[in-house]
């Protein structure tokens, strides 16, 4: 997604997107054309990006752009065969500070792995953290996200068009698997995807990789669907018999109250009485909606807040420790570090604080 500015405001072209705010708040409406248009040409030219010549690995099929200036200095790289119904782009660059994402996109899916970045999204909401897996489908309802600048953003994403996943579907499976797009969203409920990582990192083009032809990267979108695919197959099986709507929703209440008291002591049997349900039970059900532990959704939240609260240069790290819920300080860094993939003091340097 590419964002330019015109006089101090941030816009992207006429015919690409509607812009409002002045406060980093983006909201953008894509017009109903080509996926892979949406991330080519104006948009990129736009936010300071040209094109130019593809670092060594990359080959002729890539598209290659690169800003210098503001809002973001590095590259997009961009490949997209003609008539094709997927694509794979790659982001390396970081941005001037924070922005707040409203879009409304063409319909697509996409799974992208995050070597680096920081930030989240809402509805539903989840964390973008370094090394992890992250899907969606998008298209529909807008998507609502926050990055957080000068930070790294470094990534491999296969894009595919509702034809194309509709062809592979039947082809592969004669039309008994229907549940693709929630496939893709339920991707980043947790970080165990190794075959997916390990995918996705393969296609960020090396020294000796200028050879790889159209069809080498067609079949790894289509080995990404087969992944997607049997992962979600194996956990509708596993998940036979699951939670009713009713403690769907308990379960629903349970996590508002953790976004809105992350910082307090939160004990199980606490959430569980919230939910009206025994301590076990909840235990189970919220790990079967989340795809986490309680603890591990709460220490994601605390780091997101901990994330923001580093961009004061007035908190001291322990101070910032305390307000997340944490005493002592090395417990909070341990747990940082594992969340953000740095140290605290190893943040704070990235912002130039």
């Amino acid at each position: 997604m590419s964002i330019g500015r015109d006089g101090g405001n941030l816009t992207l072209p006429g015919d690409v997107c509607r812009i409002v705010s002045h406060e980093r708040l983006i909201v953008i409406r894509w017009k109903d054309k080509a996926m892979k248009d949406a991330f080519q040409g104006p948009a990129l030219r736009s936010s300071g990006f040209a094109r130019a010549p593809s670092p060594e690995g990359f080959g002729p099929l890539w598209r290659s752009y690169r800003s210098e200036g503001e809002p973001c200095r590095g590259w997009f790289h961009f490949l997209s065969p003609e008539e094709a119904l997927w694509s794979i782009s790659i982001h390396d660059f970081v941005m001037d500070g924070d922005y707040v994402m409203d879009s409304r996109l063409p319909d697509y899916l996409t799974v992208t792995w995050f070597k680096s970045i920081a930030g989240e999204e809402f509805s539903p909401y989840r964390k973008l953290r370094p090394n992890s897996i992250w899907g969606r489908s998008i298209g529909g309802s807008p998507w609502r996200g926050v990055a957080h600048g000068n930070m790294p953003v470094q990534s491999v994403s296969i894009e595919v068009s509702p034809a194309f996943s509709a062809r592979f579907l039947e082809q592969e499976y004669e039309g008994k698997f229907r549940n693709v797009e929630q496939a893709f969203s339920s991707l980043g409920r947790d970080d165990e995807f190794p075959q997916m990582k390990a995918l996705l990192s393969r296609l960020w083009p090396q020294r000796g990789d200028e050879g790889r032809s159209q069809l080498y990267y067609e079949g790894k979108v289509l080995e990404a669907m087969g992944l997607i695919v049997e992962r979600s197959r194996r956990e509708e099986t596993e998940e036979a018999g699951s939670m009713s709507p009713a403690d769907r929703e308990r379960i629903h209440d349970v996590i508002c109250y953790i976004d809105d008291h992350c910082s307090a002591t939160l004990r199980t049997a606490d959430l569980a009485a919230i939910a009206c349900m025994s301590p076990t039970k909840f235990k189970a059900a919220f790990k079967r909606a989340n795809g986490k532990t309680v603890t591990q959704y709460v220490q994601g939240r605390r780091m997101s807040q901990a994330e923001l609260l580093l961009r004061q240069p007035d908190l001291t790290i322990e101070q910032v420790g305390r307000a997340v819920g944490y005493n002592c300080a090395s417990r909070f860094s341990a747990l940082f570090r594992r969340e953000v993939g740095m140290l605290p003091s190893e943040y704070r340097k990235t912002l130039g604080h």
